[in-house]
């Protein structure tokens, strides 16, 4: 199962659902198009935020590979529509590793490719942690990331909150949660347009399921809603 669901992801990566939609950005770059492409851009990368609400607790670290989807760009992204691109994505690695006497969890993800280039962090605590007796209520956690985004045509930042809620039950485990983006991008050596920028905020929704089909390995897949577009989001890790 692992072995598929690895190969899915590559096949993906490979027809093009990485960072070279972005290559076109200089030649099809106008003023007024900036603005929704920052609303999609935001969207794929703030749909990577999570996959659960259970905290991990001191020790516990979670170390893993996240990829998110845009089904299409927004029908007034005209960068991304001229370049002919259909499907859309962000991957990012992550390693989170539970923070002792807080009840938080720490991250940090990154993801470096074709000239894009993201660093980030962001902090999840407990609101709500299901045990013996409480088994079937849902874990819940509020989540907070800060990313630094780098590229050869624009430079930028992305910061995201998310409420959270998930089951932890045996093998499947369900997930849903509410996010926010909130993302800014400034232009640069683009002739003429040098230090234009948008920021934009819109919300996004996820339903998921996370399997763990043998001990402390997991994969997940769910469906996103991203500012009203369609969107989805694959994943797999090692947690302990």
């Amino acid at each position: 199962m692992i072995k598929i669901f690895l190969l899915t992801i590559f096949l993906l990566i490979g027809k093009g659902y990485s960072a070279p939609f972005y290559d076109d950005f200089r030649d099809n770059f106008l003023k007024d198009y900036l603005e929704p492409f920052v609303k999609d851009f935001g969207g794929v990368l703030g749909a990577n935020d999570f996959n659960t609400a259970r905290n991990l607790g001191f020790p516990g670290f979670d170390v893993g590979f996240d990829f998110a989807i845009q089904k299409e760009p927004s029908s007034d992204n005209r960068i991304l529509k001229k370049s002919d691109v259909k499907s859309f994505g962000m991957p990012l690695v992550h390693a989170s590793v539970g923070v002792p006497l807080t009840g938080m969890d720490a991250t940090l993800r990154g993801f470096s490719y074709s000239g894009l280039n993201i660093i980030g962090g962001g902090l999840r605590y407990k609101i709500f942690k299901s045990g013996m007796f409480t088994k079937f209520m849902p874990d819940l956690s509020v989540m907070a990331f800060y990313d630094n985004i780098t590229f050869d045509y624009f430079e930028g930042s992305h910061i995201s909150f998310d409420l959270v809620g998930s089951w932890d039950l045996p093998i499947v485990k369900p997930f849903v949660g509410a996010g926010l983006d909130r993302t800014k991008l400034e232009v640069k050596d683009i002739d003429n347009f040098d230090g234009e920028s948008e920021t934009v905020s819109k919300t996004r929704y996820t339903f998921g399921v996370k399997f763990c089909p043998i001990p402390l390995i997991y994969l997940y897949g769910a469906y996103s809603r991203l500012h009203g577009e369609s969107g989805y989001n694959f994943g797999l890790g090692v947690r302990f």
